[in-house]
């Protein structure tokens, strides 16, 4: 297996201006203390969080019937003036009969040819007929009757064209020729094999398709007519599109109505507005008339009979955009927890007859970014600041509107709010319509972003420009999407090919020209110009990626996450994390259920599941399972504790404005296993892990020692992570207890929590005075109001007997810490290499030497140094040498990251017999302050 692409990209290194960045380094704390005493008294009783499958379905069967209300429709029927057609069969490729929606491979160059016909029983010359589109991927060339009638370049905008002059009455004939293309950024030809570029504006998500090779994995850039088809009768002048536009603060609304005309003639129109309460009842304005004539610079309609210097404003051929400004008092306003929709009603006629009429659903919302106050970047939604909590997507929401199975989407954006996020990252891709209607309904954010990964086609800037206005005209009365943004990883250097793609300075003038297409159709549009920036700064919000816990050594150190540390960013910015995420491998039901069989061979290898990454980097975080069950619960495990110390971290990060982990549901079975929830919608371990830390108010229990020595004062920080707007103050009590699940001690303090911040609380203080070896204790901490609890949390410690230090056996050698390069050691000759990813926080037992039966397979696992004051690498160097045993083992780069790499076990301590004496080469950093290196020292002396 080659090195895995995405894991390769984070191995860029930033190459851009560098003078407007600096780490984040945590602010000094001043410690108070809360004192634990023995007690063995009743512990606090308490209903533990939910942590199955049938407990989270019985959540959701409560929160459909709490939103269900905001699903329903009261607002009268509003049936435009249109006659529509479907055409849902079509020849592929003059052999097969298929039905739309369609969609698949290859990926890479390739041309399909789509053929239907649709019946006219006449052709009314007073009408005008479209062609129209939901979505076509990639490149559309529309034939009727032989005519081309349009050609459309883009995957997810609905699109028409006027097809008057070339319809007849009875039979006719459409073909769609569609084309596909490599990306920008490159993507694996149709065999999966060497990389291949291409002009297509595409980032690496979209619906994916069943094809376990190839088509399930991390949405691959397929091609089809993904949406509906069908053509449209309409008269003269129609309604092409409605914007409304909320003035939250004013308690107004401008409603921008676009009309289409297709003849020549000048005419005075006049349009009739209703606005209803759409999921809840209220009639807000009801035919409200107006005419096509203005009396301020605004351009606003006038209303019927105030002509007072006023100038016509005619309508004319083609698109014509009218805006009306009008009153809505005391508006019901949409939000997470209560998303009210309005529904505007517009007609519009002339000398009487009525043309068309339109509606659109929408909200009375504001949601702003400040980017003027002193620390920049923090958002608004109506007013209160809000930070974004919440997941990737990629494909699972697509393919409920490709299948039509709208309950299931339902369930999927209640599923992510049973998981406390409030918005989704609809990662590096617009998605459809439906989608964000029911976000709309069910009160989820959206962030949308224009499908760029890495790089910008030079010659495809005006084109770039030209669908990031697609990509707002497809979102912008939806009150769900807040944010866009325009450029997923951008990557500098010579692996971007200059001499095709945009230089930085470059890809800055490309995001302001996005801005200016962008606002001139949404003037409240907040903007994030990138999402996991390899080459900062850009001019707004800074935004990293972070995948340390799976991509070795990406972004910061787990160790610094964990004190509070954070990337290079504007120091006068709140920031963001686009993605952080972990693999977990599918549930053996879903495995034995889906899989190719081969897949599945025994042994077990996950380097067998088709692009499944944890067959190479399990290595750096856990000891290879022996069998496909223990491969599902060791991967799952890691998975959910690593999501649960990042999140937590984030949460603690007072700076931390907006985090999506990466992935939230899978597509497909294996698509791309760092979602936390799998294609049959049953949720990992991960997903609680997950939605313990979105508690709106968090108790998180900071240390950077999981391991202590009998005796020693143990210290844990306590923070109040607050995302709510009410402050208060709170109990805080601590209960420690043992191995067998009893209480031993207590404590209890007083502690303050202030309104959408994170803080510092106290620090616990408190030692056990004997144990027998080592015993694993539990720290549990509650905060209470009113004697009820409002939230818990835990951490677990490991406590060990003090041993005596180990003495030297005469015929045991040890040489520790050599330097890279060429050694003779005990008649070998020894190879030390520097890990090709830096340094590791976790090294594996070798299962098949006796040290296995003394130590535990986690035990060199995130070790504290004192002088640092937290965790940091232990090793950071392998050797080969023929004659040595390995010890404890890591792993390296077989060919140096070459194109046919993957990963090894390689040696970081190993030992040989020679000439009478024990010869142990030790490359790893012992540090007497963790209990297991000091027991590991004494193991190698008294070897």
């Amino acid at each position: 297996m080659a090195v895995d692409r995405f894991a390769e990209i984070t191995r860029t290194k930033k190459e851009y201006k560098r003078d407007n960045i600096e780490e984040v380094i945590p602010n000094p704390i001043e410690h108070r203390y809360c004192e634990l005493f023995d007690d063995e008294g009743a512990p606090i009783k308490y209903i533990p969080e939910i942590n199955t499958k049938e407990e989270l379905y019985q959540e959701l069967a409560k929160i459909r019937e709490k939103y269900s209300k905001y699903l329903k429709n009261f607002a009268p029927e509003c049936v435009p003036l249109k006659d529509k057609i479907s055409i849902e069969k079509f020849v592929l490729d003059g052999i097969e009969e298929i039905t739309i929606p369609h969609y698949g491979g290859p990926a890479g160059y390739a041309k399909k040819v789509y053929e239907s016909e649709f019946y006219l029983e006449e052709i009314d010359e007073s009408k005008t007929y479209n062609i129209c589109f939901g979505g076509v991927d990639y490149i559309a060339t529309v034939y009727i009757n032989g005519d081309c009638v349009g050609k459309h370049e883009g995957f997810f905008s609905p699109f028409k064209y006027n097809i008057t002059g070339s319809v007849k009455k009875g039979r006719n004939s459409i073909k769609v020729v569609v084309e596909n293309d490599a990306t920008y950024l490159g993507n694996e030809d149709k065999n999966g094999n060497s990389t291949v570029h291409g002009d297509k504006l595409y980032a690496a998500t979209g619906l994916g398709w069943d094809d376990p090779e190839y088509g399930w994995h991390h949405c691959p850039p397929g091609m089809g007519i993904y949406s509906e088809v069908y053509v449209e009768i309409c008269n003269n002048i129609y309604i092409s599109d409605l914007f409304v536009r909320p003035l939250v603060e004013a308690e107004q609304a401008e409603i921008w109505v676009e009309v289409y005309s297709s003849d020549y003639v000048r005419r005075n129109l006049d349009f009739n507005l209703s606005i209803y309460g759409q999921n809840f009842e209220k009639t807000v304005i009801k035919d409200l008339h107006f005419v096509t004539k203005s009396n301020n610079e605004q351009a606003y309609l006038c209303k019927a009979f105030d002509e007072e210097n006023t100038t016509e404003l005619p309508c004319m051929k083609g698109i014509n955009i009218y805006k009306i400004l009008v009153d809505i008092e005391n508006p019901c306003l949409w939000d997470i927890e209560t998303p009210f929709l309005y529904n505007a009603q517009v007609s519009v006629c002339f000398e009487g007859k009525g043309f068309d009429k339109s509606s659109v659903q929408f909200g009375m919302r504001d949601f702003y970014q400040d980017t003027e106050s002193e620390k920049k970047g923090m958002f608004y939604l109506n007013g209160k600041a809000i930070k974004l909590r919440g997941a990737n997507t990629m494909g699972f929401e697509q393919q409920d509107v490709l299948r039509g199975d709208f309950e299931q989407l339902i369930d999927d954006i209640l599923l992510a709010k049973l998981c406390n996020m409030n918005f989704w990252r609809l990662t590096q891709r617009p998605v459809q319509d439906e989608v964000y209607k029911y976000c709309d309904m069910l009160g989820l954010m959206t962030q949308t972003d224009l499908p760029l990964f890495g790089v910008m086609r030079r010659t495809k800037f005006a084109e770039g420009v030209r669908q990031a206005e697609e990509m707002e005209r497809l979102i912008r009365s939806h009150p769900c999407n807040i944010i866009v943004s325009y450029i997923n990883e951008p990557i500098s250097g010579l692996f971007t090919f200059p001499h095709r793609n945009l230089l930085r300075e470059e890809l800055e003038i490309f995001f302001e020209s996005c801005d200016h297409i962008i606002k001139l159709n949404n003037p409240d549009r907040v903007i994030k110009y990138v999402d996991g920036d390899y080459d900062p700064p850009s001019k707004l919000m800074p935004d990293n990626h972070y995948y340390n816990f799976w991509y070795l050594n990406h972004s910061t150190e787990i160790g610094k996450l964990i004190k509070g540390y954070w990337c290079e960013v504007k120091p006068d910015w709140y920031y963001g994390c686009g993605e952080f995420g972990v693999e977990g491998l599918d549930f053996e039901s879903v495995m034995k259920k889906y899989y190719p069989k081969e897949w599945l061979r025994e042994p077990f290898d996950p380097s067998n599941i088709v692009r499944s990454q944890s067959g190479e980097f399990y290595r750096f975080f856990f000891t290879r399972p022996k069998n496909l069950s223990d491969w599902v619960r060791e991967s799952q495990k890691h998975q959910a504790e690593s999501i649960k110390i990042m999140t937590e971290a984030f949460r603690r990060n007072n700076d931390m404005a907006t985090f999506a982990v990466h992935l939230f549901i899978d597509a497909w079975p294996s698509g791309w296993m760092k979602a936390i929830m799998d294609c049959e919608r049953s949720p990992k371990p991960a997903y609680y892990a997950y939605r313990n830390a979105l508690k709106p108010i968090l108790l998180s229990l900071r240390t950077d020692r999981f391991t202590y020595f009998c005796g020693e004062e143990i210290n844990i920080e306590a923070y109040i992570c607050n995302d709510t707007h009410i402050s208060d103050e709170y109990d805080l009590r601590f209960e420690l207890f043992n191995s067998k699940g009893k209480l031993v001690q207590n404590g209890v303090t007083t502690a303050l929590s202030e309104a959408m911040s994170s803080r510092y609380a106290v620090s616990t203080k408190f030692s056990v005075a004997k144990v027998e070896n080592r015993e694993r204790f539990v720290l549990r901490a509650f905060l209470i109001n009113d004697e009820k609890i409002v939230t818990y949390n835990e951490t677990e410690l490991e406590i060990f007997e003090r041993e005596e230090s180990g003495f030297k056996k005469s015929d045991t050698v040890i040489i520790n810490n050599l330097e890279v390069g060429e050694h003779e050691i005990a008649g070998e000759k020894v190879i030390v290499k520097g890990m090709p990813w830096g340094g590791v926080d976790f090294v594996s037992i070798n299962e098949d030497h006796e040290i296995s039966k003394i130590f535990e397979p986690n035990d060199f696992k995130m070790w504290y140094k004192k002088d640092d004051d937290r965790i940091s690498h232990f090793a950071d160097k392998v050797f080969y040498a023929d004659g040595f045993t390995p010890i404890l083992l890591s792993a390296d780069l077989n060919e140096d990251n070459g194109l046919n790499s993957h990963w090894i076990n390689a040696t970081v301590v190993g030992e040989k017999i020679y000439e009478g004496k024990r010869y142990i080469i030790n490359l790893v950093d012992i540090r007497p302050e963790n209990p297991i290196a000091q027991r590991f020292d004494k193991f190698l002396k008294e070897r």
